[in-house]
């Protein structure tokens, strides 16, 4: 009796061990098929088979992965319904993708119209509400800055007196203003403006303003040796440095001019003595 109760415990537990296998074995089968394609992918990407059978199955060899779900959305235009129809493709390359937009006006009547009408107008006010706001008008180049100089030059009269001439000329804007209008004076009348076109000077032509300063109102004029040579004589060395003196003292800071030849003081100017040793002002001439 013993005997039989034990063999009945025995095929119970038999029983059991089994019916815990074959479960066991169902859920490794769920599992399998749910990740069918992943474990398919990792086996034939790893080559699992190869390194352990030294061949893989056709079944994995030809496997491909199924391609993701895409989807898209198209931005509606005016009241437009869009439908988004979403599809498993059957290959990577092969988009199953079907947009379908249905434009309410195609089914609308005519009482709709108006609405549909009104909602345009409402769409199209705001798109031009939201565009950003264009440039009026280009932006122009700033202009140069410019200046007034006065340049001071002769004329000759009916009974052929040398006449002092001042003209003002308008010129841009620079650092040294005392430079530029020394340079202008020795590049003599510009005859393309009416107020020049009778005026002349008498500072001697290749005369070169090799440095200039001002120190405590004097303006020092530093000049090449051309400068020292003037065909008109006495009467045209005293215009050529009162042209000078007169440009150069229109500057409120200036007050007299020091004139120097080649970087030296000389005590007068050419072969007739004009005195320049000192610095001379409008009161000297």
């Amino acid at each position: 009796m013993a005997q039989k109760k034990k063999s009945s415990k025995k095929k119970n537990s038999t029983l059991f061990a089994a019916a815990c296998v074959l479960l066991g074995l169902l859920i490794i089968l769920i599992v399998f098929l749910v990740k069918k394609d992943q474990i398919f992918t990792n086996l034939k990407e790893t080559a699992f088979f190869d390194k352990v059978f030294g061949s893989t199955p056709t079944a994995i060899e030809q496997h491909e992965p199924a391609a993701p779900k895409k989807t898209e959305t198209i931005p509606l235009k005016n009241d437009e319904v869009t439908i988004k129809i979403e599809t498993e493709d059957a290959a990577p390359s092969k988009p199953a993708e079907e947009v379908v937009s249905i434009c309410p006006s195609d089914y609308s009547t005519t009482g709709d119209n108006s609405s549909s009408e009104s909602a345009n107008a409402s769409t199209v006010a705001k798109e031009k509400k939201e565009e950003p706001k264009k440039v009026e008008s280009e932006k122009k180049p700033a202009a140069t800055a410019t200046t007034e100089l006065q340049l001071c030059f002769v004329n000759i009269d009916g009974d052929g007196s040398v006449v002092r001439q001042l003209v003002k000329r308008k010129v841009s804007k620079s650092d040294s203003p005392l430079t530029t209008s020394i340079n202008l004076l020795l590049k003599g009348p510009d005859t393309t403006i009416s107020a020049e076109r009778n005026l002349m000077s008498l500072i001697p032509a290749g005369t070169k303003l090799l440095s200039a300063k001002v120190q405590g109102g004097v303006a020092y004029l530093n000049f090449n040796e051309a400068f020292e040579i003037n065909t008109y004589g006495v009467e045209g060395y005293i215009h050529q440095l009162e042209q000078i003196v007169y440009t150069a003292t229109a500057f409120s800071t200036v007050s007299s001019v020091q004139f120097l030849i080649e970087g030296e003081k000389r005590d007068y100017l050419g072969s007739e003595g004009v005195l320049i040793a000192s610095p001379l002002s409008r009161s000297s001439f």
